[in-house]
């Protein structure tokens, strides 16, 4: 068996692989017979002795990672979540926060978090598997460019050695995505390579063909990159804010007419912000939604929000926008089930509202786009679309806009990458 992986360490999911002695990429499966491992944890927390003790105060998750407590992963932590969403502490993407401005302290809650999941995956690869390729995006976050990309791959590099990868390199997204795609081709084509993925949107244009196919080094192929913080879980967030956060009180207004403070209705669906996440289900949040509920022109919102805190359900709100987001991309509207918040509740979203809650991170693709075009300084032959959010509404049209005529092609949502990495994996350390 190899004992070198390409990684696809994703946003949403995760993939490992290898290629096989017939030169196909193999994804391992991770999680069950799933090749995928969703980004997911769910860390169990003590409970206190009197469940109805309301001044118990949890332990922060800093604390439940020092003293190891038990910890579930992918579908897991899902159907844990979904069971006991206040039994622990659920962590969806963590990933998305890498790159931006941590304390020390964060940094190394983000080092073990992304560790713990990386050690999930190493015990699923053949033992002595020491190599591998790690998969990123062109920036991480954008915030502090290269600075911020360098202390993203430091983070990942300390959470892989600690999951017992000696050697570890790293290589473009949108460049696997590439390689991959490459293995279909019969002759050369300069190829727009277009990956949304769930935290960061990466295009690439490359020059791809037979001729090129095991070279190590394409640097001179590639002919143009750009990357930001664009992606599918923040899209899910955002439409949960502009679509579903003003039923439990977001845009409402107290009695005398001014508008409740916006920022606790933020960090409520910032799902990929552990310390936002933190910071919302404090204790002293209760005290808060306490005083709106006192203030608010429409208190029962309050009361839903309330609700919200009270039973964790952050995250079952931003999944029911996902759902939407998904539904939207082939219907005019859909209905989202709410009764979790209260019995019966329903919010209706339209294509439209979609379109406007995410008109920013449509523009934004707009502006790689033409970023990407201006630096190569040509046109593509074809666009190979990839990532587990490029099924988003609007995508296509926008790309045929910018680039008619030019034909595009679907690749594997979820697998172009992790599979592109296989293949750099095995041409650096295959032998």
């Amino acid at each position: 068996m190899p004992q070198y992986a390409g990684i696809d360490f994703g946003t949403s999911n995760c993939t490992a692989g290898w290629v096989q002695a017939n030169g196909e990429p193999w994804l391992t499966p991770l999680d069950g017979d799933n090749t995928y491992l969703s980004s997911a944890l769910y860390i169990e927390r003590p409970q206190p002795d009197d469940p109805d003790d309301e001044d118990y105060i949890a332990p922060a998750l800093a604390l439940l990672l020092r003293q190891q407590a038990p910890v579930h992963l992918g579908q897991q932590a899902h159907q844990r979540y979904s069971q006991d969403p206040l039994g622990g502490v659920f962590i969806r993407s963590p990933k998305s926060m890498l790159g931006s401005r941590l304390t020390p302290s964060q940094s190394v809650v983000y080092q073990q978090v992304c560790g713990l999941l990386l050690s999930k995956i190493a015990g699923q690869l053949p033992q002595n598997t020491e190599h591998v390729v790690l998969g990123r995006p062109i920036h991480f976050q954008g915030i502090d460019g290269a600075v911020g990309d360098d202390r993203a791959e430091a983070i990942l590099r300390q959470a892989a050695a600690s999951a017992g990868f000696r050697h570890v390199e790293f290589a473009y997204e949108p460049v696997a995505a590439a390689i991959e795609y490459e293995r279909t081709l019969t002759q050369e084509q300069l190829v727009l390579v277009v990956d949304i993925g769930g935290g960061t949107s990466d295009l690439s244009m490359i020059r791809l063909g037979p001729a090129l196919r095991q070279r190590l080094d394409r640097s001179s192929d590639l002919l143009a990159h750009a990357g930001r913080r664009i992606g599918g879980v923040d899209m899910d967030i955002k439409l949960a804010i502009y679509g579903l956060m003003p039923l439990v009180g977001r845009g409402s207004l107290d009695q005398t007419g001014k508008p409740l403070p916006a920022s606790l209705f933020s960090d409520a669906v910032s799902i990929i912000d552990i310390h936002a996440q933190e910071r919302f289900y404090q204790a002293s949040t209760a005290k808060e939604l306490a005083r709106l509920l006192e203030i608010s022109d429409d208190p029962l919102k309050i009361i839903r929000f309330n609700k919200l805190y009270r039973q964790h359900l952050s995250y079952e709100l931003v999944q029911q926008a996902e759902r939407a987001k998904i539904a939207l991309s082939s219907q005019t509207s859909c209905v989202v089930d709410l009764s979790p918040l209260e019995a019966k509740l329903q919010a209706e979203l339209t294509a439209t509202q979609l379109s406007s809650a995410l008109y920013l991170e449509l523009n934004g693709i707009r502006k790689l786009v033409e970023q990407t075009l201006a630096q190569a300084q040509t046109r593509p032959d074809a666009i190979f679309i990839t990532g587990g959010a490029s099924a988003i509404a609007g995508l296509r049209d926008l790309l045929h806009e910018l680039l008619p005529n030019v034909p595009q092609i679907r690749g594997d949502q979820f697998g172009s990458v992790g599979k592109g990495l296989c293949s750099i994996a095995q041409r650096m350390f295959g032998g």
